[in-house]
């Protein structure tokens, strides 16, 4: 009887574990990729894809990447706010790889396949009482 308490409270870490090291790597990744942009040299062919500012994508990709380091953080705490933006994110980042599948189907399910997991994840052992 004893043990049951434990594991109630210790219910879905594994889950959270893996929701919070996904949005810390997204983040992780994004903020390299907003440095690498910040770094770089216009050229033509940026001015053609990012509309000649490769600094404002630079800018975006950082401050991105930090807000899903500290929701990832965040996650591991079981904070509310967290799990909200954590969901959040995961939703708008499963649609927008939706729009690449048939462009590069098995990036594109994987990847919408994990953002699934990670809503799943927080959306049902993301608070204490979840």
């Amino acid at each position: 009887m004893a043990s049951t308490p434990r594991r109630a409270a210790g219910r879905g870490l594994g889950w959270v574990a893996f929701a919070g090291i996904m949005l810390i790597l997204a983040g992780l990744l994004d903020i390299v990729n907003g440095l690498w942009a910040l770094g770089a040299e216009d050229t033509r062919i940026d001015a053609v894809f990012f509309d000649n500012d490769l600094d404002a994508w630079g800018w975006f990709y950082l401050i991105l990447g930090i807000v899903l380091v500290v929701t990832g953080f965040g996650v591991f705490n079981r904070a509310d706010w967290a799990v909200t933006i954590g969901i959040a994110f995961a939703v708008i980042a499963a649609v927008l790889n939706m729009l690449w599948v048939f462009r590069y189907p098995i990036a594109s399910l994987i990847l919408v396949t994990l953002n699934v997991l990670v809503i799943y994840a927080l959306s049902v052992y993301g608070t204490e009482t979840g």
